[in-house]
């Protein structure tokens, strides 16, 4: 019985050599799949990681641009709200001016009417003193025809 018992116990001793050989192998297996695994990993940490680096110089550089624009942005802005200014206060002047111009203008534009009625009466002054007139001359010849001309020198004698 001893005998028996002992392939017994070698035969359990054999199974469970091949059950760790076989958990050995498959063991082995999956550490060569994790290492596998692990170096793809790294190499993917590595490449994220240079990525990373240059998403940081391009961010570094986007910001620098932006500093660079915003200044310039802030000088553009400056430069329009002071032209704004200048221009504003040029339009107040210029609309000053016209005020000005304007009151000249019907300043003048009063004064032409007022000449023109004087125009139109002294012109009508005139038509009336050349109306007299000829009624005048008309009258001095009348009175001419008749009235007889008598020299107004006296004839020299010599004395």
């Amino acid at each position: 019985m001893h005998e028996p018992n002992l392939a017994r116990k070698l035969s359990l001793l054999a199974t469970d050599v091949d059950s760790l050989a076989k958990a050995l192998v498959q063991a082995q297996a999956e550490r060569a799949r994790e290492q596998v695994h692990r170096k793809r990993a790294d190499a993917r940490a590595e490449e994220l990681s240079q990525q990373l680096r240059q998403a940081r110089r391009r961010a570094k550089a986007a910001e620098r641009e932006l500093a660079t624009l915003s200044a310039s942005t802030d000088a553009i802005q400056h430069r329009a709200q002071t032209m704004e200014r200048e221009l504003l206060q040029r339009l107040e002047r210029e609309e000053e001016a016209k005020k000005v111009l304007r009151h000249e203008v019907e300043q003048i534009e009063r004064e032409r009417r007022a000449l023109a009625l004087n125009l139109r009466e002294v012109l009508g002054n005139l038509r009336s003193a050349a109306q007299e007139a000829q009624q005048a001359r008309g009258a001095d010849r009348a009175a001419a025809e008749d009235v007889t001309l008598m020299p107004s020198r006296t004839p020299d004698t010599g004395w």
